[in-house]
C-alpha cells in the first residue's frame, strides 16, 4: 500500500468522523394520549412486562425494556436498548394522571442513536414517535369502550391496478389533518365536474407527489376518475397501471400517517421493494364522516417493482 493511498484512506476516515460529530444523536420523543378508561384499568398493562405482548407497537424486533422503577401507580421508569430496525439506547418513561374516570397517559424516550446513525437520528425519532402513538392507541383499544373511535389496518397483499385518467386538484399542507382536507378538496372537486356536465360516481383518490417526513408535509392530488371526458380549467393526469401492494384502513383518516408508516414496514417484513417511480395513493372507499369515524374505509396503495 503506497503511502498516497493510505493518507487518502486517514483522510476519508477523518473526513467521516467530522461530518458525523457535526450531529448529536440525541432522541426526544413524547407522545400523549387520553385513554377512555381510569388509571387502574392502564397502569396494569404498562407495569406487567407480560402484557405488552397485546398492545406493543413492536411485534417483532422491539428494543429491549429494563423496568427500572414502577410501583407508584402514577410513573414508570425504563432503559431502552434497541439493535433493529434501528440502534439506539435510552431512558422511557410514563406518566399517568387521572382525569375523572379517564387517562391521560404520556409515553417518553430520552436517549441517543449509535454513532454510525447520527445524520439520521430525525428520522429514528420520527419512527419512534410512531411506534409510541401507534402503541398508545393498541393500549387504549384494550380498554375502552367497544364505541370509542378506533382504527385497524388489514393488507390485502399484492394487486394489480389498471391505468386510468382523473382529473384532480393540487394539495400542499401538513399531513396532520390531510384526511379533513381531502374530504373538503374531493367535494369541491366534484361540484366543478357536475358544472362541466361531468357526474362522476367513482371513488376519489389522494396521490403522493411529494412527502418531506422531516417537515410532516406533503404536495397530494385529489382527484376523481373521469375516464374519457374533457375538462376545462383543471388538471388532468394518468395513474400508471401498476402492481402494487394493498392495504385498507378502517377508522378515521388521520391515522393516515401511521397506516402508510405501518405498511412501510410490512413491506420490510415480506421482504417486498416499493417501486419509487411511482407515486403511491389511496382510495377513499367511504366519506371520512361515516358512521362516527370508526367506518370510515381507506385504501393504501404502493407500487413494488
Amino acid at each position: 500500500m503506497t503511502a498516497a493511498l493510505v493518507y487518502v484512506i486517514g483522510f476519508c476516515i477523518v473526513a467521516v468522523l467530522v461530518y458525523m460529530g457535526r450531529y448529536s444523536g440525541r432522541l426526544r420523543v413524547t407522545q400523549t394520549r387520553v385513554i377512555d378508561a381510569a388509571p387502574e384499568h392502564v397502569w396494569p398493562l404498562v407495569s406487567d412486562p407480560r402484557r405488552w405482548r397485546d398492545w406493543s407497537p413492536w411485534l417483532v424486533d422491539g428494543p429491549e425494556i429494563e423496568t427500572l422503577r414502577g410501583r407508584d401507580a402514577d410513573r414508570i421508569e425504563q432503559r431502552m436498548h434497541s439493535t433493529r430496525p434501528f440502534p439506539f439506547h435510552g431512558r422511557g418513561s410514563w406518566q399517568f394522571t387521572d382525569l375523572q374516570g379517564k387517562t391521560r397517559v404520556t409515553w417518553s424516550l430520552r436517549g441517543r442513536v449509535a454513532f454510525s446513525m447520527r445524520a439520521f437520528a430525525g428520522t429514528v425519532q420520527g419512527s419512534i414517535a410512531l411506534d409510541f402513538r401507534h402503541g398508545l392507541d393498541r393500549l387504549a383499544a384494550l380498554v375502552e369502550p367497544a364505541d370509542a373511535p378506533r382504527y385497524a389496518l388489514s393488507y390485502d397483499g399484492v394487486r394489480e391496478i389498471a391505468s386510468f385518467r382523473y382529473a384532480y386538484i393540487i394539495h400542499e399542507g401538513p399531513i396532520e389533518g390531510l384526511g379533513d382536507a381531502s374530504e373538503r378538496v374531493v367535494g369541491e372537486l366534484r361540484v366543478r365536474l357536475a358544472a362541466q356536465g361531468v357526474i362522476v360516481d367513482e371513488v376519489a383518490i389522494g396521490v403522493y407527489v411529494k412527502t418531506d417526513i422531516k417537515r410532516r408535509a406533503t404536495i397530494c392530488r385529489f382527484g376523481l376518475p373521469i375516464g374519457a371526458a374533457e375538462v376545462v380549467g383543471l388538471e388532468v393526469a394518468t395513474l400508471p397501471a401498476q402492481r402494487a401492494y394493498t392495504a385498507r384502513l378502517q377508522g378515521s383518516r388521520a391515522q393516515l400517517e401511521v397506516a402508510w408508516y405501518l405498511l412501510m414496514q410490512r413491506l420490510g417484513t415480506e421482504g417486498q421493494q416499493p417501486d419509487l417511480r411511482v407515486a403511491p395513493f389511496e382510495r377513499y372507499l367511504s366519506s371520512a364522516n361515516a358512521g362516527h369515524g370508526n367506518e370510515t374505509v381507506t385504501e393504501l396503495h404502493i407500487a413494488i417493482r
